[in-house]
């Protein structure tokens, strides 16, 4: 099987320009599979048995369905180049926003549409019934083109979902469905835990969608172990489930359900510290083999709104000199686990981090900060465990 063959039942990334959706194809062949890319309808299964890349919006004339096929494509022609010998103005005080430069209206644009124009097209038309357009400057005319490519650009990449794209995605789509946990403070998250390969790691993701957990199998791609932890219930797997691993990438993956050492996390907060010994051990699932017991871990990563009660009882799964993450969308809840931690002298290099980060729009004549962007992160707690 060639992994980089769009195939049944994989998911995949649909991105035209910013815009970008995650799906999953049809389990089985020749069924049609149509979704939504912006305001097109366009048949996915089309594109199956093809490599990913980019493909352009083609209309099946033998096929009386709406929806677009997907064609293989490399030769992509953005609009601001068919374009380029247009006229520029030199600034933009003589342009009034008076909603009455475009001379096409709604209707007309749809009537385009409906005979099977192009979206380089469309846009081609809605230039030449500008009347602003060639009065705008150079700055104005790439945002304007670059907006409506938005909507009506023919050329749109399949992707294969990885680590980075799915963590932009999902941050993208709702933030906090991954406790606003962003693609850069993954990373940190991944460095500061020190995974690697034949290592062993437990994960306990309180509501980041299988993200970390994906990231760690990712990186060990199979060797090793990876221990995915719960309270109740099923362990979060989305994100997993989207990367489209094989067996033996899956192999490390080993879930265990928390419930039943559920007093001993619901320990008060300000106890001693002290180690269970070892004749009081539960076994966190029965079917589990035997390594997963207290200082087994190589490495531990923690992701939950409410963390402080839960991590003091997890890090005790952690041998010595194990590096630990614990990850919070808010600040209050880590400054009471640091505290605790320094307090009973729990590790050694602790630090609480918050990971600030700001997008850039960069154009060929302007680069300055996006208006729009994300205030925080989440905060980090990161540090090697010790035995006083």
């Amino acid at each position: 099987m060639d992994v980089n063959l769009i195939l049944n039942d994989h998911f995949v990334l649909v991105q035209r320009k910013s815009q970008m959706s995650l799906h999953q194809l049809p389990k089985k062949e020749g069924k049609q599979w149509t979704i939504k890319v912006g305001r097109d309808l366009v048949d996915l299964s089309s594109a199956l048995g093809k490599p990913h890349g980019t493909f352009k919006l083609s209309r099946n004339e033998e096929n009386k369905s709406k929806a677009f096929s997907l064609v293989p494509s490399n030769d992509v022609v953005e609009m601001k180049e068919k374009l380029k010998d247009l006229n520029s103005g030199e600034n933009n005080k003589e342009i009034w926003d008076d909603g009455k430069s475009q001379q096409l209206k709604k209707e007309d644009i749809e009537e385009l549409r409906g005979q099977g124009l192009t979206g380089s097209e469309i846009v081609t038309q809605l230039v030449e019934n500008s009347k602003t357009f060639q009065i705008k400057t150079e700055f104005s005319q790439e945002k304007y083109l670059s907006k409506k490519e938005e909507k009506y650009s023919e050329w749109v990449e399949i992707l294969k979902p990885n680590i980075r794209h799915l963590a932009k995605y999902f941050h993208s789509q709702d933030p906090m469905q991954i406790l606003n946990l962003r693609p850069d403070t993954l990373a940190m998250i991944m460095s500061l835990a020190n995974i690697k390969s034949n290592g062993k790691f437990g994960v306990f993701d309180g509501g980041c969608q299988g993200l970390v957990t994906a990231a760690i199998l990712d990186r060990i791609q199979g060797f090793g172990t990876v221990w995915n932890l719960c309270l109740k219930g099923i362990s979060q797997k989305r994100v997993i489930q989207a990367m489209n691993f094989s067996p033996e990438q899956l192999k490390p993956l080993k879930n265990a359900n928390l419930h039943k050492v559920k007093e001993s996390l619901k320990k008060e907060e300000n106890g001693d510290g002290d180690e269970v010994p070892a004749a009081k051990i539960i076994k966190l699932d029965e079917d589990a083999p035997q390594p997963l017991e207290l200082g087994s871990l190589d490495g531990l990563v923690v992701l939950c709104r409410r963390p402080n009660a839960i991590a003091k009882e997890l890090v005790k799964l952690l041998a010595p000199s194990g590096n630990f993450v614990i990850f919070c969308p808010y600040s209050e809840p880590l400054c009471e686990t640091y505290t605790d931690f320094r307090e009973c002298n729990l590790a050694v290099n602790l630090k609480l981090t918050e990971a600030w980060f700001r997008l850039h729009q960069v154009l060929p004549l302007r680069t300055h900060p996006e208006v729009n962007m994300s205030g925080s992160g989440g905060y980090i707690l990161s540090g090697i465990k010790v035995v006083s």
